[in-house]
């Protein structure tokens, strides 16, 4: 999904090395990869952020991602 070339940063997301082009907000990243941000909960190193945390909180090298992904409604 990210764009070959230079890769800055390296993080653990779902359990699997992935290489960033650079440093991207929590809603950036999941909008990155096509998920809805109303659908998804976020896991940051072990702590689960809340939504209104999305658009403020940095992921850096080293960061382990979980995203969780949810069925509203179901």
């Amino acid at each position: 999904m990210i764009e070959k070339g230079q890769y800055e940063v390296i993080i653990t997301l779902n359990g699997e090395k992935e290489l960033l082009s650079k440093e991207y907000t929590v809603i950036e990243l999941v909008k990155e990869y096509g998920l809805n941000p109303e659908m998804v909960t976020v896991g940051l190193n072990g702590a689960i952020l809340f939504r209104e945390a999305f658009e403020s909180t940095i992921i850096k090298s080293g960061d382990s991602v979980n995203l969780l992904f949810t069925d509203a409604g179901k």
